[in-house]
């Protein structure tokens, strides 16, 4: 079998796996489901997996990659100002079905990964890689005055990277009419972040 048609199967395993975590659980991830789900053997999934945790971590990486791609669109300025922020933040979040399901994913494996190593491996890589991410645009913010830097940059990011991931926890808990507004005062947090002479002429 070439490689990237290897690859190809491992990603479409690892999309049915996060489909069937986000609809029904992590419990739910059984090799039978998943070849249901598939609609092949259950010998099929071991020529792409050794182990339960193999899919698990395949599935998270593959919910994490599509909301990176959301906030690397969001990012994609070279020039950020603190409005650019809004939308990087709003991209993480799990603010519609799409979403929804992939914060699924990744919150049942954060359960997951409290008793598997590797798992616990993947989720504090794929954390440190988005805090030195969200870190470089904040730095970049404060250094142009368009961030209060007043507060260091590494506290703001650290705060950010808490709030957002305790914001999403609890909007998958909300129905998702109510997702938006429930979401509103961690975006008037973040407008504090706005250097004072910018609020001043803003409401001028």
């Amino acid at each position: 079998m070439r490689k990237v048609d290897h690859d190809s199967r491992r990603q479409e395993v690892a999309e049915a796996a996060a489909r069937l975590i986000g609809r029904e659980g992590l419990e739910a991830l059984t090799t039978r489901a998943l070849a249901k789900e598939l609609g092949c053997s259950i010998g099929v999934l071991s020529h792409y997996f050794n182990s339960k945790e193999e899919i698990v971590i395949a599935a998270f990486q593959w919910a994490d990659q599509r909301i990176d791609a959301r906030m690397q669109e969001a990012i994609a300025g070279n020039d950020p100002h603190l409005d650019d922020f809004f939308p990087v933040i709003k991209a993480g979040l799990p603010l519609n079905e799409e979403s929804d399901l992939e914060w699924r994913v990744r919150l049942n494996l954060h359960t997951f990964a409290l008793t598997h190593g590797e798992s616990l491996k993947t989720v504090r890589e794929k954390d440190a890689q988005f805090r030195d991410l969200m870190l470089m645009m904040i730095a970049d913010m404060q250094r142009k005055g368009r961030l209060r830097d007043d507060i260091d940059a590494q506290i703001v990011t650290d705060t950010a990277f808490d709030l957002v991931i305790g914001m999403a926890q609890n909007l998958v808990k909300t129905p998702m009419a109510g997702r938006e507004a429930r979401s509103e005062y961690l975006f008037g947090l973040i407008e504090l972040l706005r250097p004072l002479s910018s609020n001043v002429a803003k409401s001028a």
